[in-house]
């Protein structure tokens, strides 16, 4: 069953496909408000520490789920730099999707979406380049490529 945080999370990604698709820009207001919804969520749904160990003997480690949300959100801040170093080949609103995403799921979550993005953006680039139906100059938009691999992450198992 998906959750109310999960509709929403894909809500925004199909809306930004949309966007993606017809004009090649994603609006800063949005990516700005779903980064904030993102650190909200954490805010008001994570614990706020984790006990590692059985019986006695253990490690309380106080944050845990903010590391995550922090290792997340530096996935996106490395494809932020990746954006400014090849010069928006990779370009900045998809990598502030990235940012969010990864606020929003935490590091392993925001892998696991990624993996199957990008495991469906070459299927379709292979299929496409195949076909002749475009060239290797070709730009295909990314935000569509990571909704379907947040639904294929959500449809098993992931959050």
């Amino acid at each position: 069953m998906w959750e109310i945080s999960q509709v929403f999370c894909m809500g925004i990604l199909l809306s930004l496909s949309v966007i993606d698709i017809h004009f090649r820009r994603i609006p800063v207001d949005i990516l700005v408000m779903a980064s904030i919804a993102a650190l909200v969520y954490q805010g008001i749904t994570r614990q706020a520490g984790l006990w590692m160990g059985g019986g006695g003997a253990g490690v309380y480690l106080p944050q845990a789920d903010l590391w995550m949300a922090a290792g997340g959100a530096g996935v996106g801040i490395l494809f932020l730099l990746v954006s400014k170093v090849t010069r928006e080949g990779f370009g900045y609103g998809d990598s502030w999707a990235i940012l969010a995403l990864g606020i929003y799921l935490g590091l392993w979550g925001v892998l696991d979406v990624l993996a199957g993005t990008f495991c469906l953006l070459a299927a379709a680039s292979l299929i496409c380049l195949t076909a002749k139906k475009m060239s290797r100059k070709h730009t295909i938009p990314f935000i569509p490529f990571l909704a379907a691999g947040y639904l294929l992450s959500v449809l098993t198992g992931g959050r």
